[in-house]
């Protein structure tokens, strides 16, 4: 099965120069906790979650109506292409220890999302249950 196959499409995107707050609002809006970061062309140059603003910014008492996501950073990018086998996002997920991963075209253009509950839905329980057990090993990110 390829990640196109079950990935959630045309995810909404921010820049760098966003502040926390409207960042937040997008992602209430959306009913989202991850959000691609790109630049000025659209190339994904980072990635923004729900949890990165409950951390790096509120429990530092950073102000999210003032704080950019430039002033924090984002997360890498870890991301397949759309024709890749999902087993390429899988291995993507054990090895950065990320819950999602961004599916970009062949510029680095956003296209969509896989996520582990996408795996769930397309996976063996044995897959599925091996890639949950890695992603959330102690220490591991939440992306």
């Amino acid at each position: 099965m390829r990640v196109e196959e079950v990935m959630t499409r045309n995810p909404l995107t921010v820049t760098m120069d966003a502040t926390v707050q409207d960042v937040a609002r997008k992602m209430a809006e959306k009913d989202v906790g991850f959000i691609p970061i790109v630049d000025n062309q659209g190339r994904a140059v980072g990635t923004v979650t729900d949890r990165d603003i409950a951390i790096r910014v509120v429990a530092k008492g950073m102000d999210p109506k003032s704080t950019k996501l430039s002033q924090f950073g984002g997360n890498p990018v870890a991301f397949a292409e759309p024709g890749d086998d999902i087993s390429k996002a899988r291995d993507l997920m054990q090895r950065e220890k990320v819950q999602r991963v961004l599916v970009c075209d062949s510029q680095k253009k956003p296209i969509g999302v896989i996520s582990l509950q996408d795996l769930s839905q397309s996976g063996s329980e044995r897959d599925v249950g091996a890639t949950v057990r890695d992603v959330k090993e102690e220490g591991a990110s939440v992306h």
